[in-house]
């Protein structure tokens, strides 16, 4: 047995989702190739294979409320006035996970920040920042995508930074205002090493 929790068991081996998920098919087409993705970098990394269940599993729960309602959200979430609505569920996917008994905490870190970044997210949470922007069914820029994915793991840094450079510049381009989480997320990854 891999000690992992069953819900965490259950999506990363079996893509399975808790009851709770509000999910559409579409929507869990595009969180399985996310979790695919994070299961063949966590492989190429050398990781066992209880930690690639457990990062499959992250790719694939990571849009679990992505679906639900704002109402439904912003009670799940501290601090929801923090929180723009388009991007409550991956903290409130956090939470619920949190209440049934999950207590993997850079999951639940990588899951509730998979969008915004963080300056605390470890190899998982990064690898599911990259692996949301470039799985393989988003369209645009489709090229570039697949030339990103095709860098990772090997160039892992650099391919971080081009995708929060990309994510950041959307922001930017739109003009909405980039939050603190993400500059300091931004601030973390670009610091000298």
């Amino acid at each position: 047995m891999d000690n992992l929790h069953p819900i965490i068991h259950a999506a990363g081996a079996e893509e399975r989702l808790p009851d709770w998920a509000v999910m559409s098919p579409a929507r869990i087409r595009h969180a399985g190739r996310v979790g695919e993705l994070m299961g063949d970098w966590a492989e190429a990394l050398g990781r066992d294979a209880a930690t690639r269940i457990r990062w499959r599993a992250a790719g694939f729960l990571h849009d679990a409320l992505k679906e639900a309602g704002v109402e439904a959200l912003r009670p799940l979430v501290n601090g929801a006035e923090e929180w723009p609505d388009a991007l409550l569920h991956g903290p409130a996917c956090a939470s619920r996970l949190r209440q049934a008994g999950v207590d993997d905490e850079p999951l639940l870190r990588a899951i509730a920040f998979h969008t915004t970044g963080h300056r605390d997210l470890g190899a998982l949470g990064q690898a599911l920042y990259m692996a949301d922007f470039l799985e393989p069914g988003r369209p645009a820029s489709a090229e570039e995508r697949a030339g990103l994915r095709r860098r990772v793991p090997d160039d892992w840094h650099a391919v971080l930074v081009d995708v929060a450079t990309a994510k950041i510049g959307v922001l930017i381009d739109a003009l909405i205002p980039v939050s603190a989480v993400t500059a300091g997320f931004w601030e973390a990854i670009t610091a000298p090493r």
